[in-house]
């Protein structure tokens, strides 16, 4: 049905006599510098489909040594290729995801001639991998005028996004696929899957953004929508100058169009996929959260203000645990480590850990010395917001333990497990001094009055 002369693909046929594979396809597409055999490879995408379903995406723009070719088709300028990887750099990672699996493009003679003269031309040995093309199994079972991938696409009710990207153009594939593997015979294959070891590599993939438009749900989820949504093997080399971007890019509460594309440059540059950059906002936002719970106090316009940046992020929910608590003028603050309780923990509990010298968190941050969890709380989305957060958890009846019933003029304060912390000195957790050294296990009798003095204050 589908042989020609062996080459880096070994095609499907309805031969009974081939090899019946695990329905997990590798869909690829390249975008070229041109047509001809001395033209390279700009861009790679690749969607690992298991039984239908899209599991992975990896993408990166390659730099090809020479001029992109064709911009005005693909959005790819020499500016974005430059400092990208080579293809001979992303050789073996590319040779080890084609691995174990049918290799599927459409028009997959075009991928498997450029693939081909790249592998030679980096020295890198190929075995002969399973392939499928949706165009020729496209014409075996869609009645179209063409089988453009546009067409394909069109009359089987798929809308087809960023043509042209190799992203766009794999995205649409993976879709069709499972539409044509329905109307077709068992395939069967004349090589099994091939085999490659996983390797890392040295350099970092570049993805990019192209196309960018506001859409109805936001410039972020749209810059999302954009990149491809894993990556994860790969370390964010530029997170931080993307937190940089993005903390600047909020300041005055608005992200426009040009603040969005930068972000989109800064997260293509660093090699980062859609998950990757969801975790960097979450980790933005988890930083303004401690910085606006650090005190007891969460104003209802400080909660609108985070509630505002969350929304832009695409996250509106993130802030809902928070609670505002009006600030009652001359309030004394209790100092010491701070301590959250879920909702059903008991009011005389509570109490008991004020006297250990503990404060009591209206909000869940990363800076709490521990939670206390009533049973009654263990799905509670506050919970597990702290779990989320990484926080230590004590249960009601573990604390029932380390808080015996005694004299509430005993200091209490080491038994509660204290904030991860480096050695140094920080806010005494019994409040009789200002300073008291832990020594980033336990709390010390070493204490300070701020002055460059120290004195000795035992605990027990």
């Amino acid at each position: 049905m589908f042989d020609q002369a062996p080459g880096l693909f070994g095609y499907g046929t309805t031969d009974p006599d081939g090899h019946r594979l695990p329905h997990t396809y590798v869909v690829i597409d390249l975008e070229t510098t041109g047509l001809a055999d001395d033209d390279r490879i700009v861009e790679i995408a690749m969607a690992r489909v298991e039984d239908g379903v899209v599991v992975d995406e990896w993408a990166t723009l390659i730099d090809p040594g020479r001029d992109p070719g064709p911009t005005y088709l693909h959005h790819i300028s020499a500016d974005m290729v430059h400092g990208a990887p080579t293809f001979a750099q992303m050789a073996p990672e590319i040779l080890a995801r084609l691995a174990g699996a049918v290799v599927v493009a459409h028009h997959a003679p075009f991928e498997e001639r450029f693939l081909a003269g790249e592998f030679a031309r980096a020295g890198v040995a190929t075995p002969v991998i399973p392939a499928l093309c949706t165009l020729r199994l496209a014409r075996t079972v869609l009645a179209s005028p063409n089988y453009k991938l546009s067409t394909c696409c069109e009359i089987s009710g798929i809308t087809l996004y960023d043509a042209h990207t190799a992203l766009g153009d794999v995205r649409a594939t993976a879709m069709l696929l499972p539409r044509l593997l329905a109307q077709s015979p068992g395939l069967t294959y004349p090589v099994p899957a091939a085999v490659a070891p996983r390797q890392r590599t040295a350099v970092t993939p570049r993805t990019r953004v192209t196309n960018l438009r506001k859409g109805t749900g936001g410039w972020m989820r749209s810059l999302l929508a954009k990149l491809p949504y894993s990556m994860a093997d790969h370390d964010p080399v530029g997170a931080q100058p993307y937190l940089d971007a993005l903390a600047d890019a909020l300041v005055d509460g608005r992200l426009t169009g040009r603040k969005a594309r930068l972000l989109g440059r800064l997260a293509g540059r660093a090699g980062m996929g859609a998950t990757q950059v969801a975790a960097l906002h979450r980790r933005f936002l988890d930083g303004l959260r401690d910085a606006a719970v650090a005190q007891p106090e969460l104003s209802a316009d400080e909660q609108r203000q985070l509630v505002a940046v969350a929304r832009l992020l695409d996250l509106p929910d993130y802030f809902a645990d928070l609670v505002t608590v009006p600030v009652q003028a001359g309030a004394a603050r209790a100092t010491g480590p701070r301590v959250w309780c879920s909702p059903a923990v008991p009011a005389q509990v509570r109490r008991r850990i004020g006297q250990a010298g503990y404060r009591l968190a209206t909000n869940l941050t990363r800076g709490l010395a521990t939670v206390v969890v009533a049973d009654a709380d263990a799905d509670d989305p506050r919970v597990r917001r702290a779990r989320e957060l990484g926080l230590s958890e004590v249960g009601v009846g573990e604390l029932d333990r380390l808080l015996p019933a005694e004299p509430a003029d005993r200091p209490r304060a080491a038994l509660l497990p204290a904030p991860a912390a480096p050695a140094g000195w920080y806010t005494d957790p019994t409040g009789r001094h200002y300073y008291r050294y832990w020594d980033g296990r336990v709390w010390t009798a070493q204490v300070s009055p701020g002055d460059g003095t120290r004195t000795s204050d035992p605990l027990g």
